[in-house]
């Protein structure tokens, strides 16, 4: 059983150019010569090509593969588990993604269309939510943390909405040139924290602060909108201090 290059590839599906690709970097060399001195594919061959087929489906790289075929100590069992673990973990990497925009379908579905860079930034929040959550473990019980943190669904989208809210807000107030401390602005900042889910509220509370709520996303907002967050929101605290008579 011998084939020319041109028939081994038909055979098993693929290109002249892959396979002379292989024979170049020493992973698939045909090692026999027909009557006509031209290399040809035994079988041999044709079992080693799909074993390599098959690695490349579990995602190892053509070096990789070279090496795991070359030497004869190379434990596969090792690999398959190292293997298993890379691609649990790419595989939640995409369940991740694909939640993240199943979350951002869902804010638009229900608040209209989203900007290039707004939706950027919704979408970075979604996705720092587990770095805000390994920052929370720092100062909080698991408990808590698991009622300040999104869990299901629906919590989920109230959160995502809110965010937009208050994005939207923000960009508005600027864009009218309106002052932290304006009776409007104060007057909507109040009603929007008021939609703040409880256990959020309770952050504020603690040593943490409002201003450490914000340092996650210091880096994603522009610099205006974070100035003017900070000042509205000591304005908003300063109100509600001096309405209780306390120091403030």
């Amino acid at each position: 059983m011998e084939f020319t290059v041109g028939n081994f590839a038909s055979m098993v599906n693929t290109t002249v150019r892959t396979l002379r690709y292989y024979e170049k970097i020493g992973l698939l060399v045909p090692k026999n010569k027909n009557d006509l001195n031209q290399k040809v594919y035994v079988r041999e061959e044709i079992k080693k090509f799909y074993n390599i087929q098959l690695l490349k489906s579990m995602g190892w790289s053509l070096n990789e593969i070279k090496q795991m075929l070359e030497e004869t100590e190379y434990s596969f069992r090792d690999m398959l588990e190292m293997r298993e673990a890379v691609l649990l973990n790419h595989r939640n990497k995409i369940n991740l993604s694909l939640d993240m925009m199943r979350r951002m379908k869902k804010v638009m579905n229900e608040t209209g269309d989203i900007n290039n860079e707004d939706l950027m930034l919704l979408m970075n929040t979604i996705r720092l939510e587990e770095d805000q959550r390994t920052i929370l473990e720092q100062h909080f019980s698991l408990d808590t943390v698991g009622k300040i943190m999104p869990i299901n669904k629906h919590q989920q989208i109230t959160l995502d909405l809110l965010n937009r809210r208050l994005l939207s807000f923000f960009q508005t107030t600027i864009h009218r040139e309106l002052c932290p401390d304006s009776p409007e602005v104060q007057r909507e900042l109040t009603e929007l924290l008021a939609m703040v889910p409880e256990s959020i509220q309770g952050l504020t509370e603690s040593d943490l602060g409002m201003v450490k709520q914000l340092e996650v996303f210091k880096a994603l907002l522009p610099v205006g909108m974070i100035e003017f967050i900070g000042e509205a929101i000591q304005v908003l605290y300063q109100n509600q201090c001096e309405e209780n008579g306390e120091q403030v």
